[in-house]
């Protein structure tokens, strides 16, 4: 019975744990209970912390409803809780909001979420009102199989494996600043390649273009708003019939696209028109050269400004 007993409370704990719903949020606090003196020393390093669900909308601005983020106001007529932006222009409400909370800055800056991409191996909290940042910039954020009869997403490491795994396509490392020949086969529209150095992975794509093939590179990243970091070279070469060299060559950086509409079409973006002369069958025998772009030299990132910038309204969805 006891054994019984004490497995029940272990899941109703595990419960509480659990995911958070729609309109919930996760808050992580440091544990204010009384310990002896040695055990909060040596537990100084890694505070204790609580789950607790509450409403997101508790952590919303009530002037323009967006995440709260130090510092708080609160006005003194209806104590409605605002933000930095909107203290100064609630009196077209009720009153200005005048009165800084503090211990409410401590809340906000407390309250944490799982990342939305945890499915998809990101296994860090953050604090809520950094949620959107984070999430645009988190590396385990998927990307989609350029497949259209295949819908499965994934970050890039898992989307190499299922290209290898499903699609028989492992994907041909390639070493920054090195040309390297690759045979591809036109019949099949696009090709992996990935970065020997950090393992970033690229997309080849090959498709009809009038009487010519066209060739494109991207890189499959989450972000595919974000600056190239890459610049590429495709060439194709061959000796023709009258015992000169024909060659096709372009230079470009590389956009990237998380193949949330499947692989380029042909002629999209940068890409290399190769006349059908340069084909042997079905092969097409590219050279590619891959570059990481690297910042100027003695430039350094901008600093964060510690002065609130001005937020759009938004309603909650």
């Amino acid at each position: 019975m006891e054994g019984g007993e004490s497995s029940g409370k272990r899941a109703s704990a595990e419960e509480v744990k659990s995911e958070p719903e729609e309109g919930e949020v996760l808050m992580m606090m440091q544990d204010g209970g009384e310990g002896g003196g040695a055990s909060v020393a040596a537990e100084s390093m890694a505070p204790a912390q609580i789950d607790v669900r509450m409403d997101l909308t508790l952590l919303h601005c009530q002037g323009c409803l967006l995440p709260l983020k130090p510092p708080v106001f609160k006005c003194e007529a209806a104590g409605h809780v605002v933000c930095y932006h909107c203290r100064a222009v609630h009196s077209t409400i009720c009153s200005r909001a005048s009165t800084h909370c503090g211990e409410l800055d401590a809340v906000v800056g407390a309250a944490k979420v799982p990342c939305a991409y945890r499915a998809f191996g990101c296994e860090r909290h953050v604090v809520y009102h950094e949620a959107a940042d984070h999430q645009r910039a988190c590396h385990c954020a998927p990307c989609s199989c350029p497949d259209p009869a295949c819908g499965f997403a994934g970050n890039c490491a898992a989307l190499l494996d299922h290209f290898a795994a499903v699609h028989r396509r492992p994907a041909a490392t390639v070493r920054y600043g090195r040309a390297r020949d690759l045979g591809l086969s036109v019949s099949r529209r696009w090709h992996a390649l990935v970065g020997e150095e950090d393992g970033s992975a690229f997309l080849v794509s090959l498709g009809p273009l009038g009487a010519a093939t066209a060739v494109s590179l991207v890189c499959v990243r989450p972000d595919g708003e974000a600056a190239p970091q890459f610049w590429c070279k495709l060439s194709v070469e061959r000796l023709g019939g009258d015992n000169r060299d024909r060659l096709v060559l372009m230079a470009s950086a590389v956009s990237s696209s998380a193949l949330s509409t499947g692989a380029p079409a042909p002629g999209q973006g940068m890409f290399l028109a190769v006349p059908q002369e340069l084909l042997s069958g079905d092969t097409l025998t590219l050279t590619v050269r891959i570059d990481m772009i690297r910042p100027a030299a003695g430039a350094a990132a901008a600093p964060k400004s510690t002065t609130p910038q001005p937020r759009t309204a938004r309603r909650m969805q």
